[in-house]
């Protein structure tokens, strides 16, 4: 892991943010792209031509707060020892951040929506840009202050292809931990057969160890019919800081229908994600 792209908006969490990707790259000797991106519907609105900014002060407004959010970012990362590139975009968010990762190994993202507005939601975002890149998406913690790469992580395996995918895609940071346990969530359905799967567990340890990363593996009752809540409250219980995840196992419109593991992870976790596709 060598290139990151850090996504910034003017939001509460943003500091924390930038301290967390200052954190993953120094331990990883990775190189910074931050990159601000002004959503172009937020921009249409200000336009002169059918906008309702007759005297331009609304976009003027708009292009202060990009300057001073710059200046905000641009001061906490001028003394670090990380090097960087700042960049400003306007287009959609999700086509700039998969543009922009095509040449990076982790995109550090948020839940807020952006401070000017815009139509998708922040969990509508990560979900489509979860479906649109092939780059691993790191999303801190709800109740997190700061993110330790050098904590214990846990990965939620279930077997599957996207599971696989987000491990390959997190190996970076999984050498970086303390420790790595690899649970698995047996629902009832699946007592018979607890390591169905495209991939076996006994698979999965063989390729982290050839990662020199030494795992436990342990499987672990559904709780109250809710598998994210189950591997949540795992990871609380061991300690662990990061959870690796595999998104969108099942059909994305049955996600948004009924709900998964995928969306929930996605609207909310306590603890820092890595969730790719």
């Amino acid at each position: 892991m060598k290139t990151i792209l850090l996504h910034v908006q003017d939001d509460e969490r943003v500091d924390v943010r930038v301290e967390n990707a200052l954190a993953i790259a120094r331990a990883a000797d990775a190189h910074l792209d931050v990159m601000h991106i002004t959503p172009a519907d937020a921009e249409a609105v200000f336009e002169s031509f059918g906008g309702i900014d007759v005297d331009g002060q609304g976009l003027q407004r708009l292009r202060d707060a990009e300057d001073a959010l710059e200046a905000r970012v641009r001061k906490l990362l001028e003394n670090e020892d990380v090097s960087w590139d700042y960049f400003r975009r306007t287009g959609s968010v999700v086509g700039s951040l998969t543009a922009g990762a095509a040449l990076a190994d982790l995109i550090i993202t948020g839940r807020l929506a952006h401070a000017s507005g815009g139509r998708s939601s922040p969990t509508q975002m990560l979900g489509d840009l979860l479906h649109s890149t092939r780059t691993p998406l790191f999303i801190r913690g709800d109740e997190e202050t700061r993110f330790d790469p050098l904590g214990p992580a846990m990965i939620a395996w279930d077997g599957s292809y996207e599971a696989a995918n987000a491990v390959r895609d997190a190996a970076g940071l999984l050498r970086l931990a303390s420790s790595v346990e690899v649970v698995r969530v047996i629902e009832d359905e699946e007592k018979a057969d607890a390591d169905r799967g495209l991939y076996p567990s006994t698979r999965l340890m063989e390729y982290l160890s050839r990662l020199d990363v030494h795992a436990d593996y342990s499987t672990i009752d559904e709780e109250g019919g809710k598998v994210s809540q189950t591997l949540v409250s795992h990871a609380r219980r061991i300690g662990a800081g990061l959870l690796v995840a595999g998104g969108y196992s099942h059909s994305r419109i049955t996600e948004r229908l009924f709900g998964g593991v995928t969306r929930s992870l996605l609207k909310a976790c306590p603890i820092a994600l890595v969730i790719s596709h």
